[in-house]
């Protein structure tokens, strides 16, 4: 693969891409609220299947309790827990924000988010920092 391949691939649009389509915005945001909402008031039904099979935490354990104490005010325990918790609830915000704008603002709101991603490949260095720090948390 060439060098212009790679860049291209590198700076592909993922969330804009999936704010564009209202149901997959809609998905992504309401089952973040439904989770995070049934977590905060107590009733945790999900927990990590792959934990669970295999004794090794995944890339997101953790996350969830990093953003209820991100949302409780606790900035420095959600880093501690999980250091993308302000990441995850950015991406929340701005789907539910995506999936309530009038079009015209939501337009251009995703167009931003677009032209963000492109010019310096977010999703592919957000994904690559995401599993670098899974690895060093796997290995302390």
């Amino acid at each position: 693969m060439n060098t212009n391949a790679w860049k291209s691939l590198w700076h592909q649009p993922v969330f804009s891409a999936i704010l564009e389509k209202r149901r997959a915005a809609a998905v992504l945001a309401g089952l973040g609220v439904v989770h995070i909402g049934l977590n905060l008031a107590g009733l945790s039904f999900w927990s990590c299947p792959i934990l669970s099979a295999t004794g090794v935490p995944c890339p997101g354990c953790g996350l969830t309790r990093a953003v209820m104490q991100l949302l409780h005010g606790d900035v420095a325990a959600s880093l501690q827990t999980h250091a993308f918790a302000p990441v995850a609830l950015a991406a929340l915000l701005l789907a539910i924000l995506a999936l309530v704008l009038p079009e015209p603002a939501r337009a251009k709101l995703i167009g931003f988010i677009r032209g963000f991603e492109t010019r310096n490949g977010l999703a592919a260095w957000g994904g690559l920092l995401w599993m670098l720090y899974w690895a060093a948390r796997l290995l302390v």
